[in-house]
């Protein structure tokens, strides 16, 4: 009885790693369920060390670790796997030269060379079963673990197109209302619309970078005036601003803003779609325009008015991203 739970344990575990390693790193759909658990935990307890400070070098180095313990728990995982289905009969690996069955720490060091295929010979599987499940993990280790690598090189290079966002969008100014105030030439805001496309495409390659590889979602930019998220929140209410609350003969058009809110719109579906994020519904985000008010871009008389429930949620979204990356509310508004 023993002997067919530790196979079938062995085998379940496999399964469920080469399938979240395939997941994670092919289907362009996600982290498969081990990572984006494993992750979220991991950056949870992150921040609660950090004491949810943004500017914590204990968050700015999660991603790196995170990263690399995603790699390990996928190899020992693997290792494990083929270990306990060794296990399940005492003599399936034998010395090559006594033919005497190997003890378990035995087994533990033939798993672990036949997935890194560097096997020196002195141990051999005692049966053909046992010969055609040690090439099977053979070739998984030469093929998943190579792929698990070789997925760290472009996740790292997607995580620099994440932070040249937010030094792209910190231009036109590190608060929601110098956005708007730096957008101004004068006679309209085509300091920030004639370069609207450039930052939807950004925007939008950012957000297949997400699907491609979750994890750059929790690499943390520590410096304030560059963190993506928060660049990203300050931007999007410049963009409410500008369509709710500035005068109405100076207004930019419903095209002019739409180019940049479908590109928002879509990070906001696949960040649901790759990630584990709970919005709470009782929040309700601070607009300021206070020095939109004084430089006359925004009536004194104007109405801080109930927004759609498209714009109410994704400001809901982007409240909640901002705090689970260190920062709080008060940041999009306030410059240091």
């Amino acid at each position: 009885m023993m002997q067919i739970i530790l196979f079938s344990l062995g085998v379940l575990i496999y399964i469920a790693v080469v399938l979240d390693l395939l997941q994670t790193t092919l289907s362009l759909q996600g982290g498969g369920w081990l990572t984006t658990w494993l992750s979220y935990w991991f950056w949870s307890i992150s921040l609660k060390l950090s004491g949810k400070d943004g500017t914590s070098p204990v968050l700015g180095h999660t991603g790196f670790f995170l990263l690399v313990f995603i790699v390990f728990v996928w190899v020992f995982l693997l290792w494990f796997s083929f270990f306990l289905m060794l296990s399940s009969t005492w003599d399936s690996v034998i010395h090559s030269s006594t033919g005497f069955a190997a003890g378990l720490w035995d087994k533990v060091y033939y798993s672990g060379f036949t997935l890194s295929t560097l096997g020196v010979g002195d141990y051999t599987a005692s049966t053909s079963f046992w010969r055609i499940l040690t090439t099977i993990f053979s070739f998984s280790g030469l093929i998943l673990l190579t792929m698990s690598v070789t997925y760290l090189i472009p996740a790292l290079s997607a995580v620099m197109e994440q932070r040249k966002i937010g030094v792209n969008i910190s231009r036109f100014g590190n608060d929601a209302q110098d956005m708007v105030l730096n957008s101004w030439d004068g006679e309209d805001f085509s300091r920030l619309f004639s370069e609207a496309s450039t930052l939807a495409d950004s925007l939008v390659m950012h957000s297949q970078q997400h699907r491609s590889y979750p994890v750059i979602q929790y690499f943390h930019n520590t410096e304030k005036q560059y963190a993506t998220i928060l660049q990203m929140a300050r931007l999007y209410e410049a963009l409410n601003i500008l369509k709710n609350f500035v005068r109405k003969e100076i207004r930019p058009t419903d095209y002019e803003l739409s180019i940049l809110l479908l590109a928002y719109e879509n990070y906001l579906q696949v960040i649901f779609d790759v990630s584990k994020i709970n919005v709470n519904k009782d929040i309700n985000p601070e607009i300021k325009l206070d020095k939109l008010i004084k430089s006359g871009l925004v009536s004194s008389t104007v109405e801080v008015k109930e927004f759609d429930d498209r714009v109410d949620f994704t400001r809901r979204v982007l409240y909640t991203l901002v705090n689970r990356d260190g920062w709080n509310w008060n940041d999009v508004y306030h410059q240091d």
